[in-house]
């Protein structure tokens, strides 16, 4: 069973924040004014900031800190297939202990895959306890040394974050540094790059490269949101999904677009703030 949480703690975060830019225009979000009881009694529920959470002390936390200085970039393996298309999933609801977890963060990667493999990836995926550190950087070094001319590669990751950083299973944080490191030999001209999490839009500056699409759910300071029972995914990934299932989107970009407009409509309804947003640096039309 996935456990939905709503801590005190992360409703008392929901209250610090500043007037922050949409994917689309500038626009204020309201804070919310809600009651904490009103809070309880919806239907979705907060990824918070995990650093809000983690109970662990400093100087054990210090020692699950991955960053670019943790690791090199990755060779590319020049005897893989060209004209391929590599994906890598990750949705981690299910985290070490019990009080970390989210709600429908494997939900999230479950769609992906479907969605990617409809449209001609193989791809690997990582959920929930099985998406540990070492399991994530494996599968990244696998799919950086993939990244070769020729071949198109899809990244999606839907979890907890916190300033930048995802977080693996066993709570370690795994940097963007980390992951602009890691595909930084990258030779593909066809990328794309979706994370649904809470303040991850360093994802979005450091992955950033010709031939890139990243999309985001969250800036560097504000908070993703699993979704209600309807829809069965993170907000941000509900609005993707529903894009690309139901209204027929065939590109990338529009359907960021629509995920980025409709995740912000979703959030003034509820009094939260939001800022997803996608960075396009890619030439033309970025069809899956």
């Amino acid at each position: 069973m996935k456990t939905q949480n709503l801590s005190k703690l992360a409703f008392a975060a929901l209250l610090t924040g500043a007037i922050f830019q949409s994917c689309s225009k500038d626009e204020f979000v309201p804070e919310t004014d809600k009651s904490l009881n009103e809070i309880a009694k919806t239907s979705w529920s907060v990824r918070p900031d995990f650093a809000t959470i983690d109970n662990r002390p400093a100087d054990v936390v210090a020692k699950f800190m991955v960053t670019e200085k943790d690791t090199k970039p990755v060779e590319l393996d020049l005897n893989a297939a060209k004209g391929a298309k590599y994906a890598l999933v990750i949705g981690i609801s299910d985290y070490a202990g019990t009080s970390s977890d989210l709600q429908y963060c494997d939900d999230d990667a479950i769609d992906w895959k479907a969605r990617l493999q409809a449209e001609g990836y193989t791809v690997t995926s990582l959920l929930d306890l099985n998406a540990t550190k070492t399991a994530i950087e494996n599968a990244i070094n696998t799919l950086a040394s993939q990244s070769i001319a020729g071949n198109e590669i899809a990244f999606i990751y839907s979890g907890h974050g916190s300033k930048g950083n995802i977080i693996s299973t066993d709570l370690f944080y795994i940097s963007s540094a980390w992951f602009k490191t890691k595909f930084s030999t990258a030779k593909s001209t066809k990328m794309m790059f979706s994370f649904d999490a809470c303040q991850i839009g360093a994802m979005a500056t450091d992955l950033n490269a010709t031939g890139r699409v990243i999309a985001v759910a969250s800036n560097k300071t504000v908070y993703s949101y699993d979704g209600d029972a309807t829809m069965k995914n993170g907000v941000f990934t509900y609005y993707q999904m529903k894009g690309f299932d139901q209204l027929g989107y065939i590109y990338f970009e529009p359907d960021c677009s629509y995920a980025c407009t409709e995740m912000t409509k979703w959030a003034k309804l509820n009094r939260l703030r939001v800022a997803p947003s996608y960075v396009d640096s890619y030439t033309g039309n970025f069809d899956l």
